[in-house]
Parts: structure tokens; C-alpha cells; sequence
């Protein structure tokens, strides 16, 4: 796999504060301050679009769930035995 060429470029101001421990952080990790920054932002976007991205309602899908929650169905017969292999097997101690 061949590696992208490094096209764009970001810049943001920060406070002398922020610098200092970003550059630590880095100097910690053995890369490049821009790396690091850029490994710390992609990492934090991805997060944010998976979090994001995870469940997609409609209104109707939302009202949906949460009659489901106020009103849940009785256990059937596949939980229930669910429940007493739990009980029997003592998993929980």
C-alpha cells in the first residue's frame, strides 16, 4: 500500500500552554509534533463520525423504541430460560 501524498495543509493558533504539552506529548511518542496533532484529530474525528453515524432514526423509529422501552413485551419462553441458566450457573460470582 502506497502512502498518500501530504497535499493540504491546516493551521490553528493555540496558547503557549497548549503548545508546550502537545510538544510533549509528542516528544513522548517519538513523532513529529504535526504527526502527533494529526494523529490525535483523525483519531478524535473518527470517533465522533462513528458515535455519530452508530443509530439513525426517523421520528417514527424514535417513538418506535421508546414505546418499546415504556412497554415491554413479556419475557418469552427463550429468556425465561435464559434467566435460569444464569441462576443455575452462577456466572455472576
Amino acid at each position: 500500500m502506497t502512502a498518500q501524498p501530504k497535499r493540504e495543509r491546516l493551521e490553528c493558533r493555540l496558547s503557549a500552554e497548549d503548545k508546550a504539552s502537545i510538544e510533549a506529548a509528542a516528544s513522548l511518542t517519538k513523532v513529529s509534533v504535526s504527526q502527533f496533532i494529526v494523529d490525535s484529530a483523525c483519531k478524535r474525528a473518527q470517533t465522533l463520525l462513528e458515535e455519530h453515524n452508530r443509530i439513525k432514526l426517523t421520528g417514527q423509529g424514535w417513538q418506535a423504541v421508546m414505546a418499546a422501552l415504556d412497554n415491554p413485551p413479556e419475557p418469552n419462553e427463550q429468556l425465561q430460560r435464559a434467566f435460569k441458566r444464569l441462576d443455575e450457573d452462577e456466572i455472576w460470582e
